[in-house]
């Protein structure tokens, strides 16, 4: 089993393929859960029948003249407690199970291209990134069966947008080279990769939301008269408790009175202080305890490159554990969700003021913890980004870590593939694109690949600036600014043609031209094919020589045979044609397509063929005669 590495090599390999043992592990996680659900039914079964014991005890007295079965209720409470707290480590091991049970399940789901069966495809992210990089449609970096959904495992909010980022960020050689090899240790830690997600594991397998969490952490404002407030709610739970006891002793009720009343008041004057602070932490007491393991997990491996030491050393300084902190916060507002019991929230709550004690000590977390929980999350988050990458190198085993160098705008490929298409069927090429002035002309037939061939370049120069695996054998590249005009989408709200959407496009590659931050690479599909043939042809020449005078390197891809005619006028070291064709089988019925890039212009068309293999057998021969 060979996993992707710097320069296309490969480690030490395993017997085993990265499927059979996703299978392997599927099983066996699918058996473990079997037997803790088990466990779990048991538990309640038993905590049932000792509820049922203590109940006996307890109404016996009522029936048979005896005072011993009382004492009885101690060992069966305790065992009755006892029970619970063991059924709560089985309740998570069947969480986490779950979680292992998800995460190879959708690893399978990936290896097979079922991407409906995969839970999270980014289009909410999308949404936000297409506003900022034109390329995102044009190379499905989101949405169904996109890059985003081949490669995330995040289950944070803000590990999504760290990978969502991340893909649309072309990144310093420096940062790229750190997250290379953050992945290339991650590759083989399986198990780590695979404790990260099922750490994070929640009821029905919910996103873990930090938005709320961070905007509570984070507020400036502070609780008034506070330390007022926790003399008070010292103070009067204890002059209450100790009055109703000196009462039910024969006592005055006065005191009582006092006391209750004082209690009251000081209830309805917190109330907005402490109920507000209590509704924003309610509720995320799971979540806390999912980031706590999460951030757990992190904190319990040793790493060795560079970015991951320094990642973990974030999280774990001084002898202070960011996994305890926020775990110190969970129990805190686990406590404080006490308050969601009825019962509890007309008679023990109130008398012990414990709303207002725990935000006031939940306030204490904040100040002292809160400035940095941001930087926990963040942390993860990156973990999480290049867990994904990291994925996706050990999934498949043909994917190589790009070399990135300085110099001339180069880009050299050997086996250049599409990562979306179906492993089976998809046909890898090389491919070396060099400045300055370089263009690639792609000609061929309908169907042929050349829209897929441009989205194989353009994926890969995006994969390789976010320091992931490509989908190559080799690959070489200088850093690139990749401009593309492939999928262009007219827009009856906006009132913008097909045409004039195209040129928009056109004259935002020109500009990126003009005025470089990197060297661009551009990727035109089809230019000009929303106006006539005479303009398109007049325009696509004009563009073409324009972008190989301004030194700019690129592939075009073309129909009209016509424009092939530019390798001869501009020289080979500046127009290179390139095909891609079919061939028809020997009854003549059935096109066949080998998507192999080829040398030279393509020398045949095939779509009136097309036409005819869908059942359109018109009168062509005619029309032929009164065109030539």
């Amino acid at each position: 089993m060979k996993h992707a590495v710097s320069s296309g090599a490969a480690p030490a390999s395993s017997t085993a393929s990265p499927e059979v043992i996703y299978r392997q592990r599927l099983a066996d996680r699918q058996a473990a859960l079997n037997l803790a659900e088990r466990q779990g039914e048991w538990l309640g079964n038993a905590r049932l029948g000792l509820a049922l014991v203590a109940l006996v005890l307890i109404l016996l007295p009522l029936f048979v003249k005896t005072g011993e079965a009382w004492w009885g209720l101690l060992p069966v409470v305790s065992l009755f407690i006892g029970l619970g707290k063991f059924q709560d480590r089985v309740f998570d091991r069947t969480r986490r199970l779950e979680g292992s049970l998800g995460f190879y399940r959708d690893g399978l789901a990936r290896f097979e291209e079922r991407w409906r069966e995969l839970p999270d495809d980014g289009e909410d992210l999308g949404v936000l990134q297409r506003a900022k990089v034109h390329y995102a449609d044009d190379l499905d970096l989101f949405g169904p069966a996109s890059v985003y959904q081949l490669f995330s495992r995040a289950t944070t909010s803000l590990g999504r947008r760290t990978l969502g980022r991340w893909l649309v960020t072309a990144e310093s050689r420096e940062e790229i080279g750190a997250r290379q090899a953050a992945v290339l240790e991650l590759i083989p830690a399986l198990d780590f990769r695979e404790a990260l997600v099922t750490a994070s594991a929640g009821e029905s397998g919910a996103r873990l939301d930090d938005e709320r969490l961070l905007h509570w952490a984070e507020a400036s404002e502070v609780i008034p008269f506070s330390p007022g407030l926790r003399f008070l709610g010292i103070f009067q739970p204890a002059v209450l408790l100790i009055s109703g006891g000196f009462f039910l002793l024969g006592g005055h009720p006065a005191p009582l009175a006092v006391a209750a009343i004082a209690q009251g008041l000081t209830l309805i004057l917190t109330r907005t202080i402490s109920g507000e602070r209590a509704d924003v932490l309610s509720g995320p007491e799971r979540v806390l305890n999912r980031y706590a393991q999460m951030i757990a997990t992190v904190e319990g491996r040793n790493f060795t490159s560079p970015r991951l030491v320094e990642l973990r050393s974030r999280l774990v300084s001084n002898g202070h554990s960011a996994s305890k902190s926020i775990r110190s916060l969970h129990w805190l507002v686990d406590l404080l969700d006490a308050r969601l019991n009825m019962f509890f929230a007309l008679t023990i709550g109130p008398a012990l003021l414990w709303n207002l004690n725990l935000v006031l000590r939940a306030e204490d977390w904040r100040r002292r913890a809160g400035p940095r929980l941001r930087g926990w999350l963040e942390v993860l988050a990156e973990f999480e980004a290049l867990s994904s990458f990291a994925a996706v190198g050990y999934e498949r085993t043909d994917y190589s870590m790009p070399v990135l160098k300085e110099g001339p705008l180069t880009f050299e490929a050997e086996q250049l593939a599409h990562p979306l298409i179906d492993r089976a069927v998809v046909v890898a090429n090389d491919l070396t694109l060099a400045g300055p002035s370089s263009v690639l002309l792609l000609s061929g037939s309908n169907m042929s690949g050349k829209s897929t061939l441009l989205r194989a370049v353009g994926v890969n120069i995006v994969l390789a600036q976010a320091g992931a695996p490509v989908a190559a054998k080799r690959l070489t590249i200088t850093p690139i600014e990749p401009m593309t005009s492939v999928r262009i989408v007219d827009s009856l709200a906006k009132g913008t043609s097909h045409f004039y959407a195209e040129i928009q496009r056109l004259k935002l590659i020109v500009d990126a031209v003009r005025n470089p931050g990197r060297p661009v690479l551009y990727l035109l599909d089809e230019v000009l094919h929303g106006t006539n043939s005479r303009e398109r042809y007049i325009g696509a020449v004009a563009v073409i020589r324009w972008l190989s005078k301004a030194g700019a390197v690129g592939i075009v891809t073309t129909h009209d045979l016509a424009l092939t005619k530019l390798e001869g006028e501009l020289g080979k070291d500046r127009v290179r044609n390139c095909h891609l064709s079919d061939d028809v089988d020997v009854g003549g019925e059935k096109i066949r397509f080998d998507y192999r890039l080829r040398e030279g212009p393509v020398v045949s068309t095939n779509a009136l063929r097309l036409m005819r293999s869908i059942g359109m057998d018109l009168d062509f021969d005619s029309v032929t005669s009164l065109a030539s």
